[in-house]
Formats: C-alpha cells, structure tokens, sequence
C-alpha cells in the first residue's frame, strides 16, 4: 500500500506540476483556457469558475490536463489564435516547470542531508542494481559496508577484493546506515553478472555521511544537479543511440518499482528520485515527437521558417493524432516488457 501511495502521489505531482506549468503561461499571455483539470475525464465534479477557466476534478485521479484551443486558429482567444513567441512559451512552460520541480526537490534533499564522501574506514554503496546479491540483501544507496567476512573494511579496495575472492560462495557483509550499523547478511557474489553491475551489484567509493546543507548552499547545490542530470541523461541517450550501452526504457510499472524502492529508503531518497523523473519529464516533453510539446514547438518553427504560413491545422492535428496513437502503444510494449522482466 506504501508503495501505491508513494507512486501515485509522485506521478501525480510531476504531471499536474507540468500542466500547472502550461496553465500559469496560458493565463499570463492571455490565452482563453477553457478549463483546468485535476485527473482525467470523466469529469466527477466541478469546482467552479476561475477567471473565466473551468476548474474540475476527473474521475482518473493521476495528473491533470488544460483545454485551451490548440488546434484551430480561427478560435478567437485560443493558443492557436495566437502568435508564435506566446505558442512556443506556453508549449514549452510545462516541461520547464518540471525542471523548476527538479530543482526544488534536489535543493530540500541537500537541506534534510545528502550522502556525502569522506574520509576514513568503509567502502560507500553509490549505486545498487535492481535484483542484484546487494539489492535481495537490503542494501540501499548511500550505505556503507563496514565488515566482509568479520573483517573490518579500511577501504575500497579491500572490500572489492574481498568480494572477488568470494565469487559464487557465500559471504557475510556488514553496512552502517546514517549512524546505525545493519544486521549482517549473507550474500553470495555472481561470478557471471549482467553488464557494467559488478559480481555484488553495486558501484562502490569512499565512506558516505549524511550531510546537510543550509538553504543558500543547497539551491545552487541543486540547480547544479539537475543540469548534472541533464547532460548524463544526454549522454546516456547518445551512446545509446550510437549502440555504445544499451538502450533501456521505463515504464508505469518499472517507475512503480523504482518508485516503491526509493519510498523504503526514506523521504530524501524519494525526493532524490522524484526530483530525477522530473528531468526526464523535462527532456522527454522536448523531444520533437508528435503529440509531445516538443512536436508542437517542431510546427512553431516551421511556420518561422515558412515566412508566417501555418502548416494546415487539419495536417498538424493528423500528424499529433498518429504520434499518440504510436506513443500510447509504445507505452503498452514497454510496459509488457516491465511486466516480464518483473515476473523474470
């Protein structure tokens, strides 16, 4: 149950924090929007009239939408009526607020204390692979593994040879959580592990300790760290376009197990990963694809381009139409694809 409400209100948040995005833009250029909407139809109860906006809340309780004429330019007041700098600031609004999201979340996770590499004895756990030896034993992002074996861990290269002298055999490992130290587990390291996850499944470094940072040194903290994201997730996404690392995708149910991990970590890990969709919110909207904003900001400038003659607004709604039937069963595909690497 923890789970379902973590997911729900993380997905939940990302969405309406983007629509509230395209709303706020709407509303300040002037724009008529028709009404905003918490969830999706059918709608279940209206809330009144805001400024001349519908304000609802729909029976499908994740996200929220904004009706605001985007097709037909002939409208008076619609967004398509209007002229191009105040279309392209109101597609674009949205996918910049998740990004203003991301930075609010990574700032309170560096206020509530962020795992923090220092120096003495242990080996710090940067990362944990799904379904790994170290993930099936409890081991959680910033942990530090304290003992292998009954042997004090001094650094990290103890501790990966001491793992890799215990490949397919059984070995007990202590960790220090904040300032609690775990009950050691037994793990068995893989001698065969799947790509770039190690024989335990963890990326290790130095020694990590909560630390926290007062409010003027943790927003520039997280500004930085979300445009960190942003080149890894560029990155990430070239090299897997050049066949470099192989290409993964995400969805509904692997972000509901993701999400769920994150939840049993604590609320800073949450944000952390809340903070980390929301970047990927941010550069999946812009993505020049049919249906997304970044599909709608490709029309924009091509009517730039064309010296002020729109692309027919029949043509642009077929074309937006096709691209989310094609995303929804993209959507469908991935999640099948979470489904058996789940059940596997």
């Amino acid at each position: 149950m923890t789970g379902f409400i973590s997911f729900f209100v993380v997905f939940s948040l990302l969405v309406f924090v983007h629509e509230f995005g395209h709303f706020a833009a709407a509303k300040l250029s002037g724009v008529t929007v028709e009404e905003f909407g918490f969830g999706y139809p059918p709608r279940l109860i209206s809330l009144g009239n805001w400024r001349g906006t519908q304000i609802s809340i729909n029976t499908l309780p994740f996200g929220g939408f904004v009706r605001m004429n985007e097709d037909d330019p002939d409208v008076e007041g619609g967004l398509a009526n209007k002229s191009r700098s105040v279309r392209a600031l109101v597609f674009s609004a949205g996918a910049i607020m998740n990004l203003m999201l991301a930075i609010v979340l990574f700032s309170i996770t560096f206020m509530l204390g962020a795992p923090t590499p220092v120096e003495g004895p242990g080996a710090g756990i940067y990362m944990v692979a799904p379904r790994s030896p170290a993930h099936e034993a409890g081991m959680v992002p910033g942990d530090t593994i304290v003992t292998i074996g009954g042997a004090e861990i001094t650094d990290v290269d103890q501790a990966i040879e001491m793992i890799q002298a215990s490949l397919d055999e059984p070995i007990e490992i202590q960790w220090r959580r904040e300032d609690q130290v775990m009950e050691p587990a037994t793990v068995i390291p893989r001698r065969d592990p799947p790509p770039n996850e190690g024989a335990l499944g963890v990326a290790l470094g130095p020694p990590l300790e909560r630390v926290t940072y007062p409010i003027w040194e943790a927003i520039p903290m997280g500004v930085r760290t979300s445009f960190g994201v942003v080149g890894a997730i560029y990155s990430a996404l070239r090299d897997a376009i050049a066949g470099r690392v192989a290409f993964e995708v995400s969805g509904p149910v692997g972000i509901y197990q993701h999400t769920t991990e994150a939840a049993q970590t604590g609320v800073a890990r949450l944000l952390e990963f809340t903070g980390l969709l929301s970047v990927n919110l941010f550069l999946l909207n812009l993505l020049p694809l049919p249906a997304l904003d970044g599909g709608r900001l490709v029309f924009v400038a091509l009517e730039w381009i064309r010296g002020g003659r729109r692309v027919p607004a029949e043509k642009e709604g077929l074309v937006h139409f096709v691209g989310l039937v094609l995303l929804v069963m993209l959507m469908f595909l991935v999640t099948y694809v979470d489904v058996r690497r789940l059940l596997n």
